[in-house]
């Protein structure tokens, strides 16, 4: 856990907490992802991973597949 990163990816069409729900229980299940917070007021995605595990494209490929288009920050 020593290696870990975080990452900050604002999305758009994040409204309300079942997008919310959606988005943390979609990415806590990925390997290497250690925590995700989702602030529906910033309409941003927290996410602290492992990168020798997963690579932050593959978190925002899936932020995308889920209806939730990062924005490049």
């Amino acid at each position: 856990m020593g290696n870990s990163v975080r990452a900050t990816f604002r999305v758009g069409g994040l409204w309300d907490s079942q997008g919310s729900k959606e988005i943390e229980h979609n990415l806590i299940q990925l390997d290497g992802v250690e925590e995700v917070q989702v602030s529906l007021e910033n309409g941003t995605v927290e996410v602290r991973y492992d990168p020798a595990v997963i690579r932050r494209e593959y978190l925002e490929r899936t932020l995308n597949s889920l209806g939730y288009s990062p924005y490049a920050r």
